[in-house]
């Protein structure tokens, strides 16, 4: 009779977490992005070939996640781009909560890096007919930007203050009638992209003037777009963007990846990391340091049958040695040593294409088109 009971008992609790209500537990999770973002894609990777028990959990973005990382039991790792830090740091400088700073501070001194992982494209999106050419050009315009939280609205903002010293003209996320999409996120780009072109709007009419898509290339939502749409094109040599360059670099948007680009076009782009915490219970780091040894000896299969962006990884097994890291952020002691005591018998001739192409292009040349 009891143990009748207690399986009436357990089922009666399934029923509860599986309802809208009540969510089962968390265990074992990383916290990535919506279901269209590459972040996602590289969650359900890691989840395949690295860690089965991994739960990936779908957010609002960079700034959701490390909120998860810090105050959801059982998400052990998070996806966020490096300029997520210099939010918290002011947040702990500047915030008027006494409790908002402390929280903050504690966060800082938990946060780790397990590895960076590649470097996201930053697209600013605007009209074919838009006279805009270069990304100085948006001062004073509309931006759609996303919804707070995400880490395309973080950066956005970042990029527009460090090059003009003010807050954007941001519009508000709103999603169209008719606009398709697995998750709001999606819904909105795609609300503000048409807008952007919609073809019975002159361009006082319009909502949007530039919209703003942060993605690890080849994107499938930039993929798609026509011939009314054009990409502005980060001048390198200007005083303002090297200013950017302490937290970003400077990427390429690739024709071939892109129909409708003209040519290839130079972008900014953010370093994404895959983070983790300082952890003080035994399971949880035991679970971290399990998945980094999973993750040195499954590496292969990431690259032979992952994402385009595992090719792009600055460390590898045969290349174990982990890079400097920016703004402050700091290696996990516990996955440092696995990853860099990592070997591999895998022989490549390029392990890393984009550090080659540096070698063979420079970066006047590939400016402008030139080569990659």
């Amino acid at each position: 009779m009891r143990l009748r009971l207690k399986c009436v008992q357990a089922i009666f609790l399934l029923m509860l977490w599986q309802s809208d209500g009540i969510a089962a537990p968390i265990a074992n999770a990383i916290t990535t992005g919506s279901q269209s973002d590459t972040y996602y894609q590289i969650g359900n990777e890691l989840k395949e070939y690295v860690s089965p028990e991994l739960q990936n959990l779908v957010s609002k973005g960079d700034v959701d996640n490390i909120k998860a990382l810090s105050k959801t039991k059982g998400v052990s790792f998070a996806i966020v781009q490096s300029d997520v830090y210099q939010t918290y740091v002011n947040l702990e400088q500047h915030d008027p909560d006494p409790a908002i700073r402390q929280w903050a501070t504690e966060l800082l001194n938990s946060l780790r890096v397990v590895a960076p992982l590649y470097s996201e494209e930053i697209y600013f999106v605007v009209h074919k007919d838009s006279p805009m050419q270069e990304l100085q050009d948006i001062e004073g315009k509309r931006l759609a930007i996303g919804p707070e939280g995400s880490g395309t609205n973080l950066t956005a903002k970042n990029i527009y203050f460090k090059l003009f010293g003010k807050a954007p003209v941001i519009v508000k996320p709103f999603i169209e009638t008719g606009v398709l999409g697995s998750d709001d996120s999606t819904r909105y780009v795609r609300s503000a992209l048409w807008h952007l072109a919609h073809p019975d709007a002159g361009p006082e009419e319009r909502k949007v003037d530039v919209v703003v898509i942060i993605g690890g290339q080849p994107l499938p939502l930039l993929q798609r777009l026509g011939k009314d749409y054009k990409l502005l094109a980060t001048n390198i040599k200007n005083d303002a963007t090297e200013s950017l360059l302490k937290d970003y670099s400077i990427g390429f948007a690739d024709k071939k990846n892109y129909p409708f680009l003209a040519r290839h076009m130079p972008v900014m782009m953010v370093q994404s990391y895959l983070v983790t915490a300082q952890f003080r219970d035994k399971p949880r780091r035991d679970f971290v340091k399990k998945f980094a040894t999973s993750l040195c000896k499954n590496y292969d299969k990431l690259y032979e049958h992952g994402h385009e962006k595992w090719k792009a990884l600055v460390w590898s097994p045969q290349h174990p040695h982990l890079p400097s890291l920016l703004s402050g952020w700091r290696y996990s002691d516990v996955t440092k040593p696995i990853l860099e005591n990592c070997h591999s018998d895998v022989t490549r001739v390029v392990s890393n294409p984009a550090a080659t192409q540096a070698l063979t292009c420079t970066l006047e040349d590939r400016s402008i088109g030139l080569c990659l």
